[in-house]
């Protein structure tokens, strides 16, 4: 059986995990940025810790 890698979405601050399982890092980036949880600082962060501003 081979072994798949997946990819998930974690916040940098208390480590929640984004809903999704993602089959390679591009997707993962690109639902991350899609769903607002991409942060100021380069990091990753839920709604509840992130630092950019809402529109």
């Amino acid at each position: 059986m081979p072994i798949t890698p997946t990819y998930h979405v974690q916040c940098d601050v208390c480590f929640a995990y984004m809903d999704g399982d993602y089959e390679d890092r591009d997707d993962a980036e690109t639902a991350r940025k899609s769903i607002g949880w991409d942060d100021l600082n380069g990091g990753t962060a839920c709604p509840e810790h992130n630092t950019r501003p809402s529109a």
